[in-house]
């Protein structure tokens, strides 16, 4: 539910910030600029402000725009010849505020080859609001404050392509990721107006809700670089190429689950039933889950590509991908609990017999290898029909060992005497996979004004999976005791069978159709062997449907472009103690339309339409009784478009009037047993922008634009509104 609702709103969201910025490219490619600057070289100084009301982070969040001034250089660009065969390209921007920057300069020389290095980095937004709960308004955004995460990226690229040589080529990137995002793993409550009562029995729908926001705090660092080389040698193409790199990181996820919340010592009895306020339904946890990645890993890959004839091409590639990693992790969760000497809060705290919040520290080591290799051929076996036919195997195996060192304190309630209960436990795992797949790809062209294709691949993955797994468990003597290990081998079958078929018709100067079929059916399946029994896992789930497209242009300057997808899925999931059933079964209509209407050589219109019906089941109502109370299948029903025109004012001016709009109604409040499944949320956007040609070595660009935002799902309290302005000058250097 959570992923699905932030895609939702991500997509309003982007909408909403392409009416101000990015909508416009589509639309202005139909009808070329008629103001323009003289020559390649220019600068452009802009700023930009906005003035919402309501919530600031959901703002930035659906918008990506900073709620505040931000400006200074959106572009930069520069070219210079330094003699008859070298050229020097620079390219640069810095937005403070957006935290929108980039400097990369790229220099060639005519026949000896080329240097690009760069920078550039930017910021996401991100609101982390946790969820809402109908029944009584319940939001808790612990930590009301506004998130974004910096992306940024050093780059070089050396090539060195010397005439009748082998080109060579260096690359080296370095990607961080740092910063706080939300999390969809969210935390209990039980403030949600759910009554709750003393006697269980009494309580057939529960009070609890995962609504409690969380939160990612990343630290991320991803090198990649690779030395490869490319030859011609007579009709043989030849590549080879070496590789690594190295991954750093260390992410924190915020852990909060019942704030608020104390149980009473001595408990409320249950006879007589006695109604229980929610901040007496459960004890606080608090805490952090931190895991530490350090991997290394080395690539090695070479390919050859040779025409036997004028009909058929061969080719060939091998592989060598291996890993090497330290891993850590650390969770360590705050308990509290009430005690006639006073309230307890201790990492992993529990009472004799009771379950601890597992805490540990833990580190350990993986390593893994996958041996690949590809054959296939290219063959015109017809006048008309070109095939392409592949075979790849692959041999994956990996090793994994970690110790995890629990952190327990048990205490003994009626006293408030708290003992530590240390504990060491050994976990390994292997993996050992062998995957078979074939490929086939058809293009057949011998009817006139039409194309037919089609796409086919088949992946078999035998394998073995062993795991070994040391758990906690507690005794009804007091301290908690380390657990049997857990051990399972099991034979792992995973099958996936894709398939394309389409094409492509050119009924005449004035309509082009396009229908295309496709499947997807995946099996994923876990059967014990050996001494264990194992996992019984079996997830069998089958994609099927359809795209239509139609390009329509009954008269000049006007052209419709309609399109329409149905896919339908099916999944069935068997395990111990579970049978079969049809949860997950989903079913979409996309419908589409895009009208391009130029009535004069300096007026253009197009209209964006989209329509989705959407919908994914749960177990209801099969599941029956209570269960129905809690369970609803998930719509994802929405619509949006777009209505762009822009049209020459003089020969120096050109003008620019934008709507956008998004609208889901899938939320229902009349749900309130359930976490209602369904996103509601309308975002419409209008601006009005000119562009004025000033000289023929400056521009200037003036936008206005008003937002108004309201989510349903939220309950209203991530609603916006509010103006945006765009000011900027382009001069021509």
């Amino acid at each position: 539910m959570n992923t699905k609702t932030t895609l939702l709103l991500r997509t309003a969201g982007l909408l909403t910030a392409a009416g101000f910025a990015v909508v416009t490219t589509r639309a202005a490619d139909s009808k070329p600029d008629t103001v323009k600057l003289e020559g390649d070289n220019f600068i452009k100084v802009s700023a930009q402000a906005t003035d919402f009301s309501g919530h600031r982070a959901a703002s930035q969040a659906r918008t990506q725009i900073f709620r505040n001034v931000s400006g200074g250089i959106e572009e930069l660009t520069l070219g210079h010849e330094l003699d008859k065969t070298t050229t020097l390209q620079i390219d640069g921007r810095a937005l403070p505020g957006a935290e929108d920057y980039l400097a990369q300069f790229r220099l060639t020389r005519t026949e000896v080859g080329s240097l690009e290095m760069g920078y550039k980095r930017f910021r996401t937004f991100y609101d982390g609001v946790g969820g809402f709960f109908p029944l009584n308004n319940a939001w808790l955004p612990i930590h009301p404050r506004a998130l974004f995460v910096d992306r940024g990226r050093f780059f070089t690229t050396a090539t060195v392509a010397l005439p009748k040589q082998p080109v060579f080529t260096f690359r080296y990137t370095n990607e961080t990721r740092s910063g706080r995002k939300d999390s969809t793993i969210w935390g209990d409550t039980d403030f949600t107006g759910v009554p709750i009562y003393s006697l269980s029995s009494l309580n057939p729908i529960s009070a609890n809700r995962k609504i409690v926001p969380a939160y990612l705090q990343l630290s991320e660092r991803h090198e990649n670089w690779e030395a490869s080389m490319r030859h011609l040698m007579g009709t043989t193409r030849i590549f080879f190429s070496v590789g690594g790199g190295r991954i750093s990181n260390l992410n924190t996820r915020s852990i909060d689950r019942y704030p608020g919340e104390l149980r009473p010592f001595p408990a409320i009895p249950s006879n007589p039933p006695t109604l229980v306020p929610p901040g007496l339904a459960n004890n606080e946890n608090k805490g952090s889950d931190q895991q530490g990645l350090k991997q290394d890993r080395l690539t090695f890959m070479g390919k050859i590509e040779r025409p036997l004839n004028d009909r058929v091409k061969v080719f060939a590639e091998a592989s060598r991908f291996s890993t090497e990693a330290d891993i850590t992790g650390s969770r360590l969760i705050y308990a509290k609990l009430q005690t006639p000497v006073g309230v307890k809060n201790e990492i992993g705290l529990f009472t004799p017999a009771g379950r601890p919040p597992y805490s540990y520290n833990g580190a350990g080591t993986t390593e893994s290898t996958v041996l690949t290799g590809i054959v296939g051929l290219e063959a015109k076996a017809a006048q008309d029909l070109k095939i392409s036919v592949a075979f790849k195997g692959e041999d994956y195996s990996s090793r994994a060992k970690s110790t995890a060192n629990y952190v327990s304190t048990m205490v003994v309630q009626a006293t408030g005497v708290t003992t530590p209960v240390p504990l060491t436990a050994q976990n390994e795992s292997t993996i050992d996979e062998k995957v078979w797949v074939p490929e086939v790809e058809f293009r057949y062209t011998g009817v006139k004004d039409c194309t037919l294709y089609g796409t086919w691949d088949y992946r078999n993955s035998p394998g073995d999976e062993y795991l070994r797994y040391g758990g906690i468990t507690t005794s009804s003597a007091g301290p908690v005791v380390l657990s049997a290990p857990s051990i399972s081998n099991d034979k792992v079958k995973e099958r996936h069978h894709n398939a394309t078929l389409g094409t492509n018709w050119h009924v005449s100067r004035l309509a082009t159709l396009r229908a295309e079929v496709f499947t997807k059916d995946h099996e994923n399946r876990f059967t014990g062997t050996a001494g264990s029994a194992g996992e019984y896992y079996h997830l069998d789930f089958d994609i099927y449907g359809t795209r239509l497209t139609a390009e329509l242009k009954p008269a000049p300057g006007l052209s419709f472009k309609t399109r329409y997808v149905h896919q339908r899925g099916k999944a069935a999931i068997a395990s111990a103690g579970y049978v079969e059933g049809d949860s997950n079964d989903s079913r979409r209509h996309s419908i589409g339309e895009t009208i391009d209407w130029n009535p004069g050589k300096s007026v253009y219109v197009q209209l964006n339409v989209n329509v989705v019906f959407d919908k994914t089941s749960t177990a209801y109502p099969r599941a029956g009784g209570s269960a129905n109370d809690v369970l609803r299948n998930a719509d994802n029903n929405y619509w949006n478009g777009s209505l762009v025109t822009g049209f020459a004012v003089d020969k120096a001016t050109d003008a620019q009037l934008l709507a956008t709009w998004y609208k889901a109604d899938n939320f229902n409040r009349e749900l309130l047993a359930s976490d209602p499944l369904g996103a509601g949320c309308r975002d419409y956007a209008v601006h009005a922008g000119l562009k004025h040609k000033f000289s023929p070595k400056m521009l200037g660009h003036a936008k206005v634009g008003y937002v108004d935002s309201r989510n349903d799902t939220t309950g209203g309290n991530t609603n916006f509104r509010g103006p945006i302005v765009y000011l900027a000058i382009e001069y021509g250097l």
